[in-house]
């Protein structure tokens, strides 16, 4: 039997970590002002983690999948999620677009090229592009210190 693949629901608060679970191709649903009925029942219905800082909210009864996060630093929040669901944080890295948190698809470098800096199109050789909002995403040397980042969190 296969596990479906974990998918949360970042409250307000946790903006930073939404966005860091998104890099590592972690499905994350995030509004910066949603109430807790409306996260909740959105929880519930596209079978989500709710991941949360505020202890009111998983103290109610409807709050049923959640994960108290305790730190207020991104890092230890991250740390923590990975840990805690015992995230394989390489695999699925830089597959989601961080604004949309769609799955992002290939793109010929020739179909992108009025559309991203010619430096990088001249220095790049793999693009992916978001279907929805269009960004373009390529494997800059942002990535490697995120890698590096992710790498120095998880000691």
């Amino acid at each position: 039997m296969t596990s479906e693949p974990l998918k949360f629901i970042a409250d307000a608060m946790l903006g930073r970590l939404a966005r860091w679970l998104r890099i590592l191709g972690y499905d994350v649903s995030y509004e910066s002002s949603i109430s807790d009925n409306d996260l909740i029942a959105m929880a519930i219905r596209e079978r989500r983690i709710i991941l949360t800082m505020d202890r009111k909210l998983t103290e109610r009864e409807s709050a049923r999948n959640f994960l108290l996060i305790k730190s207020p630093s991104y890092k230890e929040q991250l740390k923590q999620v990975i840990t805690h669901y015992n995230i394989d944080y390489k695999t699925g890295i830089f597959t989601r677009c961080l604004v949309c948190n769609i799955l992002l698809d290939h793109v010929e470098k020739e179909k992108i090229k009025d559309k991203v800096p010619s430096y990088v199109f001249s220095t790049q050789d793999e693009f992916d592009i978001c279907p929805q909002c269009c960004r373009i995403y390529w494997s800059g040397t942002h990535r490697v210190k995120m890698l590096g980042m992710l790498d120095e969190i998880m000691k």
